[in-house]
């Protein structure tokens, strides 16, 4: 069974590594400027006692679309990843609902990320939505440089 709980930046590491930025040299490079910031969740899921899934929440608003969420209260999603042999067993759904129930508590209107041209089709699932421009159109698409292609998802709590 997979149990997903908080821990500290440094137990994210690996899986960070292997699943989101495999061109770093090693895990210890697998950091996030902001991940010892105040008001930092970080969310780890455990099979059989090792870490299978990571993810991290931010006090952050989205600086690449200001207008977007505004007047909200905001966390953003970040390094949100699944080991390959753990992959479509439901450990990234545990991983958000746990995301939501950490953010509920705190009066988080909307939880957003930059997400992965791959995990499109899997924020879809889990009730994310595209960020749009005031007039309804969808925001396009960018590159993160040695990641590849992304878009704003978010979701409303």
């Amino acid at each position: 069974m997979v149990k997903v709980r908080r821990v500290d930046s440094e137990v994210l590491r690996c899986v960070r590594h292997k699943v989101l930025w495999p061109h770093l040299a090693n895990s210890k490079q697998a950091i996030i400027d902001i991940d010892n910031s105040k008001g930092a969740i970080h969310l780890a899921a455990f099979y059989k006692g090792d870490v299978v899934g990571v993810a991290s929440l931010f006090n952050q608003k989205c600086e690449r679309f200001p207008e977007l969420f505004k007047s909200l209260k905001v966390r953003r999603l970040r390094a949100m990843g699944v080991l390959d042999n753990r992959r479509g067993g439901g450990v990234g759904a545990l991983i958000i609902q746990q995301a939501i129930e950490e953010l509920k508590g705190e009066g988080v209107d909307v939880i957003w990320c930059d997400a992965r041209e791959v995990a499109w089709g899997f924020y879809e699932i889990q009730g994310f939505k595209f960020g749009c421009q005031i007039n309804g159109e969808e925001l396009e698409a960018y590159q993160i440089p040695n990641v590849g292609l992304h878009k704003i998802m978010f979701k409303r709590l």
